[in-house]
């Protein structure tokens, strides 16, 4: 006689291969995918930086010239989309290195031969190509953090952005001013090049949410629509709208904002373009080391992740939305310094609860199918607010145009925190996926179970048992047969 114990199926938010930490290696490939987040947003930063003098050399109105920073939003998102679909089969060494190589070259034809079309094409194609990599090196971190690990470096790689401002904008703006806007591409294509470089030598993916086999990663994966369906996938989706929003409106008009509403120079803008990010940087690091830590204490991720991160969205865009009722210099820039961070602090938990939710073998795909949404819903943001900067002018008030770009801004983000707040439940979610998963997987689990339970049967004398099996409990769930 034998028992068949049937095997415990794993949860999706417990890593399918146990390994050995190893922090220095984590730590240093967490640093070099800071790098490409710093470099992607160069990328687009540089329009920021250079839109005073681009818009008189190349003649362009503030719309036009909003249109241009749309471009590369409007494909990036349909690029996270068709990756989304072959990301978690595409080796990310070489997707990171080939991408940010090509982001490079993309740079070089400002430097020779500037014009509208010209900008307007290789923006489109940048776009195109920037796409993949915000997923690709947030899901490939992960591999290295266990769960309750991945707030702190997810605020890490947010401050790609944050980094890029404060160490890289100031000398980029005394590049241009002089050696003249078109030295601001190269040099970012030059610094692009060289992070392409060391990626090659070090790249790789971590131990953890690694499958062992190709039949495991199979066997753990659940159907698409079970995680986009989810209430964490909502809040997610319009948390990184408004972010990104927020995000695209800073990149583009604030150096403007400060010359022209604040009455700094254009070097001094470029200058105080990363301050606000000071903030953040205070703000992420804070909230996501604190929310690691009650994650490890016991406190639910709806709380630590999903209530305090909605709240915090929602108080930056107050902030920022009261921009137009603040007078002078100095009110203006503390509201964007605190709104913006505070605004900008979701980030450490945005990724990390969508993962939660998400098998190992599909982060990638999901974390691009959600950036994908959110990209696209704010795509529009720059186009809408340089139709809102041409009335403005029209009527004389440029300088409130921009304060109520912002406000406008700080509207997205109050909605995309209450609604994050709202929606978001980790745990919940995680269960609903991991019932669909089991479902998906439960007939073939269940035609095996058969085919091993009729190898396992016991053929015994017949008379041994009175009555049959079904007499005897200690038999009940046996396979008997008589002979």
């Amino acid at each position: 006689m034998s028992e068949r114990v049937l095997p415990r199926r794993e949860p999706i938010t417990t890593p399918i291969m146990a390994a050995e930490p190893r922090p220095v290696r984590a730590w240093s490939i967490t640093v070099m995918l800071l790098g490409v987040l710093l470099i992607s947003y160069l990328d687009k930063a540089i329009l920021g930086l250079v839109a005073q003098p681009a818009m008189a050399d190349l003649e362009l109105s503030a719309a036009e010239f909003g249109a241009v920073s749309s471009a590369a939003g409007l494909l990036s998102p349909l690029s996270v989309l068709l990756y989304s679909l072959v990301a978690d089969r595409l080796p990310v060494k070489v997707t990171l290195f080939t991408v940010v190589v090509i982001w490079s070259l993309l740079q070089l034809p400002i430097v020779f031969a500037a014009s509208g079309a010209l900008l307007l094409a290789t923006r489109s194609m940048l776009g195109a190509t920037e796409g993949p990599a915000a997923p690709a090196a947030y899901a490939t971190a992960y591999t290295w953090w266990p769960n309750q690990r991945r707030g702190f470096p997810t605020a890490l790689l947010t401050t790609g952005a944050s980094f890029g401002k404060l160490l890289f904008a100031p000398p980029l703006a005394v590049v241009i001013a002089v050696f003249g806007w078109e030295a601001g591409f190269l040099a970012v294509a030059l610094l692009g090049f060289a992070w392409s470089m060391g990626w090659l030598l070090i790249g790789r993916e971590g131990p953890h949410g690694r499958a062992t086999s190709a039949t495991e990663t199979v066997a753990s994966r659940a159907p698409l629509r079970s995680i986009l369906l989810t209430g964490t996938f909502a809040g997610f989706v319009a948390a990184y709208t408004a972010v990104a929003m927020l995000a695209i409106v800073v990149l583009t008009w604030l150096p403007s904002y400060f010359q022209v509403s604040l009455g700094f120079s254009a070097v001094t803008a470029g200058s105080l373009f990363g301050v606000p990010s000071i903030t953040a940087m205070v703000f992420l690091y804070g909230y996501g080391a604190w929310s690691d830590r009650m994650l490890r204490k016991g406190t639910s991720a709806r709380r630590a992740r999903g209530l305090s991160g909605g709240v915090l969205l929602a108080l930056g865009g107050a902030l920022l939305a009261a921009l137009p009722l603040a007078s002078g210099p100095v009110a203006p820039f503390a509201l964007l310094m605190l709104g913006y961070g505070l605004a900008i602090s979701i980030s450490a938990v945005l990724n990390p609860a969508l993962v939660q939710i998400t098998p190992p073998g599909q982060q990638r795909s999901v974390l691009s199918a959600g950036l994908a949404a959110a990209g696209l819903l704010a795509a529009a943001g720059p186009l809408i607010t340089g139709h809102i900067l041409d009335m403005a002018r029209a009527a004389g008030t440029l300088a409130q145009g921009y304060a109520i770009v912002f406000m406008l801004a700080g509207g997205m983000a109050i909605v995309g925190g209450v609604l994050f707040a709202v929606l978001v439940d980790p745990e919940r979610d995680a269960a609903k996926v991991e019932a669909a998963r089991a479902g998906g997987t439960g007939i073939v689990r269940d035609q095996r179970d058969v085919r091993d339970r009729r190898a396992s049967r016991v053929r015994c004398p017949a008379g041994a048992f009175p009555g049959g099996p079904q007499a005897h409990p200690v038999l009940v769930g046996a396979r008997l047969s008589y002979r």
